[in-house]
């Protein structure tokens, strides 16, 4: 689940014993960032099966979340908190008329479904098309360098090495994921880096694709083809072969979509080390 930078942060969880909702008489929540800080901790409110709580607004990163239920369970979520998103649910609305039925498509489904596809979008890819901030450990090869994994790179947030924080006034980022350090660091050292990475906002291309790929995803049954077919004959007559995902370089199986990603791609990164990150 992710949530907008500079806003509030609302967090809902339903206990189940399987399938089936548990009676839980009280629950609490603790929520702490990626360096394991507690940034919030308090008492839910329930409203029916579904407990909540509204938390101030968070910046940037990947946070967990500790649900109490009274001694009876005990069950951990994760949340982000983005820059932006890859388009908006208003926007969701007005690419396809069937979304903007309320009733069949509701605010929290098209919420998930738009972080399905910018998640999908960024494993195609292995580039984030949206703000973000992450850490990431790295251990010292005896060089000045280290290498984060990821790409689109802007910023160092902090660094923690064996002997606490450090001053990153003199390191150097560059956008491809290596960071510099003014000194060599000590081999089998490990650091720990919180960084910025990702587009500042998403490029107009990507954003038709992640709306195409959303109305593909939610309106799938309109097609009436079958989830396993690769080819189909029409009423009309003619045979036609479908873009099928994971055949002859399709990834969505939606050739503009697929077509679009591609170009987003790090060649070289895919050639030389195989699936970045």
């Amino acid at each position: 689940m992710r949530f907008l930078s500079g806003r509030g942060v609302k967090l809902t969880h339903i206990f189940l014993d399987d399938e089936s909702p548990m009676v839980v008489p009280a629950a609490s929540v603790t929520v702490r960032d990626a360096e394991g800080q507690t940034v919030y901790t308090g008492d839910a409110t329930s409203s029916g099966d579904e407990w909540s709580v509204a938390l101030p607004p968070q910046s940037e990163g990947v946070y967990t979340a500790e649900w109490q239920a009274g001694g009876q369970a005990t069950d951990t979520t994760t949340f982000e908190v983005v820059g932006a998103f890859l388009f908006t649910l208003p926007e969701a609305r007005r690419s396809d008329m069937d979304l903007a039925d309320t009733a069949r498509f509701p605010t929290a489904e098209l919420r998930h479904y738009r972080d399905v596809v910018a998640a999908e979008f960024e494993t195609i890819t292995a580039r984030s098309f949206v703000p973000r901030t992450a850490r990431a450990v790295v251990e010292a090869d005896g060089s000045r360098t280290l290498f984060l994994g990821f790409h689109d790179v802007s910023a160092l947030v902090a660094v923690r090495g064996p002997s606490g924080a450090v001053d990153t006034a003199d390191w150097l980022v560059e956008s491809t994921g290596f960071v510099t350090a003014p000194t060599e660091l000590r081999e089998g050292d490990r650091y720990a880096l919180t960084f910025r990475y990702g587009f500042a906002q998403a490029p107009e291309d990507v954003r038709r694709a992640g709306l195409l790929r959303l109305r593909s995803v939610l309106t799938a049954e309109r097609s009436g083809i079958p989830d396993r077919a690769t080819a189909f004959v029409a009423a009309e007559g003619g045979n036609f072969t479908l873009a099928t995902p994971g055949r002859n370089g399709y990834e969505t199986g939606i050739p503009e979509v697929d077509a679009v990603l591609k170009r987003y791609k790090y060649g070289i990164f895919y050639d030389v080390f195989g699936v970045a990150r």
